[in-house]
Parts: structure tokens; sequence; C-alpha cells
């Protein structure tokens, strides 16, 4: 059966005065009052907006209350379970072929998935409460003995999905960061959780679609467009003249690179392959991500055509050992081709000297990359200073 799930969560903290106005501890009045108490920053009562409590306790009052009762009247069907509207709505006996788009799937898809959204909330309630743990933490083989998440050849019922829901929740690590966030979790990449980009998570996930024409994804490509657009705006470049696109990740990003430079250079490689092209090879800080050499064995340039330039003690690239090996190397009869300096490394953050090692690029006409690693925010704060032109 659905469970009382987020609105339970007040039940510790709301009181049962009805002479005050008060509600019962499992309404959505009760959890807001316990969440506006608890929650700095109206966090609290921008949840009760989110969940339309103002709707949701019209039903509190007796008049409401009588009318919910003759809708849900006991059913009277001789066979059990049933389908009719009367029935209370049970997962333990349901599958996924139950829900839409079945026939009279609607009541049965709009209760499950309520019930996903009323664990998910609980959960974020959760994560900004300062006083839990990062981490419940189990070794492997634990989990794996706590939890059933062998694949069966079986169908799961909807009660076993939602329980699954429920321990995934639990084991996470709670990676919000911020004012109001866990103040324990510190790692890399997790920025804490959005409430807007979760919103758009929800939202993007439940449109469905794909983005490779504006046929069949018209609204998100122009967003893409827009966004894009802002973005070039605010690195600098004049009327946000350019191009763009958002990629899954800065490992691809960087092979992007070295893919558009190396068909700059020679564009007869799309169609006639690397045996058109002479000895290819690039050049990357010795602190620079990985990621670099990886996109070199992919493209079929290879790893040992990646040359590391040494780097000064703060972890930043030395231009003039740059230019020495770019010299050496069309001394041999290479091509330098592809120039990655780096702006926040992985290990000690540093930014390489790009105005140097662009005046180099430029003077051997070698295309010059910028990977700006974890440290992406800060090119639009450099942007925005004399020392660092656009």
């Amino acid at each position: 059966m659905a469970s009382h799930g987020f609105w339970s969560l007040g039940a510790q903290n709301a009181g049962g005065d009805n002479n005050s106005g008060s509600s019962s501890p499992n309404t959505p009045r009760a959890w807001c009052q316990a969440a506006a108490q608890k929650f700095t920053g109206g966090i609290g009562s921008k949840l009760c907006a989110l969940l339309n409590v103002g709707e949701m306790e019209k039903a509190a009052d007796p008049a409401a209350a009588k009318q919910g009762e003759s809708l849900t009247e006991s059913c009277t069907c001789s066979v059990k379970p049933c389908s009719c509207s009367k029935a209370p709505v049970g997962f333990s006996h349901l599958y996924s072929t139950d829900l839409l788009p079945a026939l009279d799937g609607d009541l049965k898809t709009m209760t499950f998935l309520q019930e996903v959204v009323d664990i998910l909330l609980a959960y974020i309630v959760e994560s900004f409460d300062r006083s839990t743990k990062v981490i419940d933490f189990h070794y492997p083989n634990e989990l794996l003995q706590r939890n059933n998440w062998e694949l069966s050849d079986e169908p799961e019922t909807l009660d076993d999905i939602l329980i699954s829901c429920r321990a995934t929740l639990k084991y996470a690590i709670k990676t919000g960061r911020g004012a109001f966030a866990h103040p324990r979790y510190f790692n890399q990449l997790s920025t804490g959780l959005d409430m807007v980009g979760l919103a758009a998570d929800w939202l993007t996930s439940t449109a469905n679609t794909n983005m490779f024409t504006y046929e069949v994804a018209p609204v998100f490509v122009l967003l893409e467009y827009v966004t894009l657009k802002k973005m070039r705006e605010i690195i600098g470049w004049e009327d946000g003249r350019g191009d763009g696109i958002f990629s899954p990740g800065g490992a691809i990003s960087n092979m992007y690179a070295m893919l558009l430079a190396r068909y700059k250079m020679f564009p007869e490689v799309k169609e006639k392959g690397m045996s058109s092209v002479p000895k290819l090879v690039a050049f990357t800080s010795e602190h620079s991500h990985f990621s670099i050499k990886k996109g070199a064995a992919a493209l079929g340039i290879g790893t040992e055509s990646v040359i590391c330039i040494k780097a000064d003690e703060r972890g930043k690239m030395i231009p003039s050992d740059l230019e020495r090996r770019i010299v050496e190397a069309k001394q041999k009869g290479y091509v330098p081709f592809f120039v990655s300096a780096t702006a926040g490394t992985t290990v000690y953050g540093a930014f390489d000297p790009l105005i140097a090692i662009s005046d180099i690029c430029k003077k051997y006409d070698v295309w010059m990359h910028v990977d700006v690693m974890a440290c992406g925010q800060q090119v639009f704060v450099m942007s925005q200073e004399p020392r660092y032109p656009g």
C-alpha cells in the first residue's frame, strides 16, 4: 500500500491543537510548519509552495473530508484484487506493465509516481539536515547481502521497485554543499543540489526527447542555442558570435578539440584517414589531464605523439620548454598541430600562462586549446579582467 511517505516527516514536530488551526501530524500544513522551523532561507515554505499545499489542505475541512469519503468508499467487487476506481492502489501485485500506456493505468501510474516523488522529496529534506551522516557506509559484500540487487529473470513488482528506490538513497552519499547543505562532504565535482536544476532534470526526463533536430525537440534546441550564445557573450565574444556544443564530459571535450585541430590543418583526413597526413604531434603540460593522451589514442594519433611539457614549482606549464619542444619536433620532420593548455589542473589547480602559450602557438601556427577542467567558472571571471583579454 502507498504510505504517508513525505508528509509523515512532520509528525514529530507538529502539534495537535485544533483550536489554534493546527493540523494533524500527517497533514501538509504540519510538515510545512516543521520544515519552516527547521530550515533557514525559506526552504520549507518554498517546498510547501512547490507541493501546492493550499490545494491539498482543502481536503482537510469537514465538507471536503465528507466528500472524500464518498469518493473512496469501499469496493464491492467480488474478484480481488480489482481495478475499479474505489479500490485502494497497492503495489505488491502490480508490475510496470500495469502502468501507462496500459488500459486503465492512469490511477496506478499517478499513485506510483507520487510515491516515488515522496521518496525523493524526503531524501532532499534529509540531505539538508546537517545532523545526519554523509554516508551510511557498508563494504560492497555487506551491501549486496543487505539488499537484493540481483537481476532476476522474473519482473519485479512495483513494491519491490519502491524498496530499491529507498535503499538506493539510504546508502547514497549526501553530496550537497553550500550554506544550507551538508558541511561534511568534501570531494570533487559535486557542487550541491540546486532545486531549479533538479526540477529541470525531472522536466527533461519527462519530456523524453532527443536533440538531433529542431523538428523533434524545438524548445530544447532553442534553449541550447540561447544558452551557448549567452556563454559566449560572458566570455567576451562580440555579440555572442561563434558556435559550440554541450558535451557529456571533459574527456570527450578534449578529444573533440583535438579532432577539430587535426581537421583544421588537414581536412582530407576526414575521408582519407591518417595515412594521408604526416606524423602529427601534440603538446600538453606534464600535469595535464590523462584524457589528452586518451584522445590521441582514440583518434589514431597515438599516445607517443603527445609530448609532455615541463611544469614549474607551482604546476604551471613552462612556455620556454614548450617552444623548445615544438622546434625539436619540426626539426625531426613532425608536424605540431595541437597545444593543450590547462586552466585549473587536477592536482595543483594551476593555471598555465595562457597569454605566453598563445603567443607561441601564433608564432608556429599551432591550434591552441584550453582545458578548463574543474575551474571553468574562473574563465568567466578572467574574461572580465584587463590582463586576460577575451
